[in-house]
């Protein structure tokens, strides 16, 4: 019974984005402001969920992504545009979930989670705040052509933590380091 109430809990969340994300329209984020104008260099998004992530200029806020806390979004390389979501689950406190857990499912749930196969080129553990998270890679077709999805995924108190970053396969370097420092400055309170 824990593992089916987990299932039922991060299938209907915790990995969600990594179809929305890539699908999502540029019509929604907020106008990036005109050449000449004043830029954000870099921001703070403090949730009430408990973390704060920190986003560096180039990166927009993107409004109303379904099941998504927070979003950003860089500029359209081709047909996808990069984005990075912030998702938060609650997961009743008798299931203990732990991140073995949580990443066994997410494994588990990723046939579901696209029509196109999805592969997971790169995982290691991390820390985030001091505690152990999961950072994986994983490559696959979504609309617009191949896709590489990097995510970092925790646990702290049954809250599950999953930020990820969608980016077109063959994206320049310095976009995946940005999106990448994104991920990893994920901070929990």
């Amino acid at each position: 019974m824990k593992r089916f109430a987990l299932t039922l809990a991060l299938f209907c969340g915790a990995l969600s984005p990594l179809t929305l994300a890539q699908t999502a329209t540029p019509a929604s984020p907020t106008t990036p402001p005109a050449a000449g104008e004043r830029t954000i260099e870099a921001i703070t998004a403090t949730s009430q969920k408990g973390y704060s992530i920190r986003v560096p200029a180039g990166w927009t806020p993107f409004k109303n992504v379904p099941g998504a806390d927070v979003a950003f979004v860089s500029k359209p390389l081709g047909t996808i545009r990069p984005t990075v979501t912030v998702v938060v689950n609650d997961v009743p406190a008798d299931l203990k979930v732990t991140l073995a857990d949580v990443r066994d499912i997410n494994v588990k749930n990723l046939p579901s989670l696209s029509k196109e196969s999805l592969k997971i080129v790169g995982e290691k553990t991390i820390k985030l705040s001091g505690r152990d998270a999961i950072l994986w890679t994983l490559v696959g077709n979504g609309e617009g052509g191949q896709v590489r999805w990097t995510q970092v995924f925790t646990v702290k108190n049954n809250r599950i933590f999953t930020a990820t970053l969608v980016t077109p396969v063959g994206a320049p370097a310095e976009l995946l380091e940005s999106g990448r420092a994104i991920l990893t400055s994920l901070t929990l309170k």
